[in-house]
């Protein structure tokens, strides 16, 4: 009970940390089946963010921020599992040309710690609970809204804010005849050049002016 205490009373402190800077991959996970790959990932200020791919094209990306209580279990959870996990979290490796599962823990003594397996693989535990967690988000994701419809007719200008696909905030700074956006990120201050063919893959949606 003393050390799981401890461990809540630092996760507290790291995530209280965290929403001060910019935010950061917690855990991320790509589920290749063929040419379709599918990718959650968790973010430091409670974003969750899923994308999918089919070859080099992006298909579909939707996003939810979870509530404080519900990010502390998943960060408690994932925490813990990667400090239980051994060399070899996996005890059944199946060889599957044209399926994949990657997970990047970005917790834990090893952090950032990759691990490669087959959809068909047998687990451990530690690794079990930290699909379970993956799974559960992911569903809450796909379950959610989209909220990007104002991305497809948007015509970018000067000054015009913007949510990234991480869950910070930009403003335009520079619109280049060719399509390319300049945008300066709110929080850090640090530029970007975004080409036309790639801001549904940066940017969430429009930030509507607040009146």
């Amino acid at each position: 009970m003393i050390v799981r205490s401890i461990l809540l009373m630092i996760l507290l402190v790291v995530a209280a940390t965290a929403l001060g800077q910019a935010p950061v991959p917690v855990v991320e996970r790509t589920v290749t089946q063929g040419e379709v790959a599918t990718r959650v990932s968790l973010f430091s200020n409670r974003v969750v963010v899923i994308t999918m791919r089919r070859g080099d094209e992006q298909e579909f990306r939707r996003r939810i921020t979870i509530p404080d209580n519900q990010y502390m279990v998943y960060l408690a959870t994932f925490q813990t599992a990667a400090n239980e996990l051994d060399k070899q979290p996996v005890t059944s490796q199946v060889d599957t040309s044209e399926a994949e599962v990657m997970i990047v823990l970005h917790v834990g003594p090893d952090a950032p710690r990759q691990i490669r397996f087959s959809p068909m693989s047998i687990v451990k535990l530690p690794l079990g609970r930290i699909q379970g967690a993956l799974d559960d988000l992911q569903h809450q994701v796909l379950e959610s809204s989209p909220s990007a419809e104002a991305l497809r007719s948007w015509e970018p200008a000067k000054g015009d804010r913007v949510e990234m696909m991480n869950g910070t905030t930009a403003t335009v700074v520079e619109v280049w005849e060719e399509g390319l956006l300049m945008l300066e990120h709110d929080l850090t201050y640090v530029r970007e050049a975004v080409p036309p063919d790639m801001r549904d893959q940066v940017i969430l949606r429009v930030v509507e002016d607040e009146l």
